[in-house]
């Protein structure tokens, strides 16, 4: 068995690329930290792909953004389709002319199983990073995902010993948000830059602006009934991207509610900073539990995603129990979520000023938040993922790519 060296040199010889596909503004994070990891082991390397501000950053050739992509629910992913369709189109031509070493795609199964597909079709090879939870349960689908891609890169326990069960060979670090919060500031730091004094309540209605269409008035009222008792309430509202800034900004006009703040990202530090937050089911939820905030998530759809969403239940074909990540990772209610016409001013503050307030319902949440951040793993998880991402450019098979891995 040849050394981690050699197969990396082996890999390099020749000036290798590497394409990274993010099809929303999480995966333009996580495609981010790993692009990061993959410079330091590979200075050379080349790294094109499609995502947004956290790629470019980390030095990624964007052929086309993504941040605009992201639906929520079939019904809004049909006015999507023409332009998706030809965004797909794009990608497939770039891949072919560039014939990266490896594409590695995040997330996103509608798009990216068919990239894959087609791209495995063609001699390229593929992995799939942050493959689709809601498949995990699925053998078929966990089969029918590992047929079409050369490596399999799991970010949730759970997930990597269901693919373990079927003998289907994957990696496992633990989830990557472990080392970004490693390093990240703590609460009374996050303070400090942030020019935090007394309580501040964090509001991430999420990335999409269907979300915050359907969620941003509601946690509006409740920030501002609960300022009302804590007059000195600060309340956080981060934004992912300068447009949805521009947009956020458009719906509130031009006088912003009395002590709301508006952040140009910074997500993670108005977390730290806050007591609570109040927030879309997301990956923001595994910062703000490994940040140990308590949270309580919410989701609200359209009426006709809605109106879906509970035909497909009455019929038998949606079986979903819970949807927040913490929930997931736990496989039990760690967080209280609230969907669709649960997500009212008056049954979201009543939920809120439990959570707010010392006693054993917070205690109970920061008390569960500890053991999902044990569930998570401790750092260095993308420097091992970067490793096996090496192993995979360079031809290893997945089961070669995990021994040379090993301690």
């Amino acid at each position: 068995m040849g050394s981690e060296a050699s197969t990396s040199s082996r890999g390099r010889a020749a000036g290798r690329t590497i394409a990274l596909m993010a099809a929303e503004p999480s995966g333009d994070l996580q495609a981010g930290a790993l692009a990061r990891a993959l410079r330091r082991r590979d200075p050379a390397l080349r790294l094109v792909g499609v995502g947004g501000a956290a790629m470019a950053a980390a030095g990624v050739e964007l052929w086309m953004e993504s941040h605009t992509w992201s639906t929520i629910g079939p019904g809004e992913a049909l006015a999507r389709i023409p332009g998706l369709y030809l965004a797909y189109r794009r990608m497939r031509g770039h891949l072919l002319r560039e014939r990266p070493q490896l594409t590695v795609v995040l997330d996103a199964p509608a798009l990216h199983m068919r990239l894959v597909g087609f791209l495995r079709r063609r001699g390229l090879r593929t992995a799939y990073y942050f493959p689709p939870s809601a498949w995990s349960r699925n053998p078929r689908r966990m089969h029918e995902i590992h047929s079409r891609v050369d490596g399999v890169l799991c970010a949730f326990r759970a997930n990597a010993q269901l693919y373990d069960s079927l003998g289907l060979p994957v990696a496992f670090f633990g989830h990557p948000l472990s080392d970004v919060i490693h390093d990240s500031p703590g609460p009374e730091e996050a303070r400090e830059i942030l020019g935090v004094e007394g309580p501040a309540l964090a509001l991430l209605p999420g990335s999409r602006t269907q979300e915050v269409r359907h969620l941003l008035p509601t946690f509006l009222e409740v920030a501002a009934r609960l300022r009302r008792d804590e007059p000195g309430l600060q309340i956080l509202l981060p934004c992912a991207t300068s447009p949805l800034e521009k947009r956020i900004r458009s719906m509130l006009g031009s006088e912003l509610p009395e002590g709301l703040r508006i952040l140009s990202g910074q997500a993670r530090l108005a977390l730290a900073a806050s007591r609570l937050a109040l927030m879309a089911s997301g990956s923001a939820s595994l910062e703000s539990a490994l940040l140990g905030v308590p949270m309580l998530l919410c989701y609200r759809f359209g009426p006709l995603d809605a109106a879906l969403g509970r035909t497909l239940k009455a019929l038998g074909l949606l079986r979903v129990n819970r949807f927040g990540l913490p929930n997931l990772v736990l496989d039990r209610d760690v967080v209280p979520e609230l969907l669709q016409e649960e997500v009212q001013p008056d049954r979201v503050e009543a939920v809120v000023r439990q959570l707010w307030k010392e006693g054993p319902v917070r205690d109970r949440m920061l008390a569960d938040l500890a053991r999902v951040q044990e569930a998570l793993g401790g750092p260095g998880v993308v420097d091992g993922l970067a490793r096996v991402v090496d192993f995979l450019a360079a031809g290893d098979s997945m089961t070669q790519a995990l021994a040379r891995t090993e301690p």
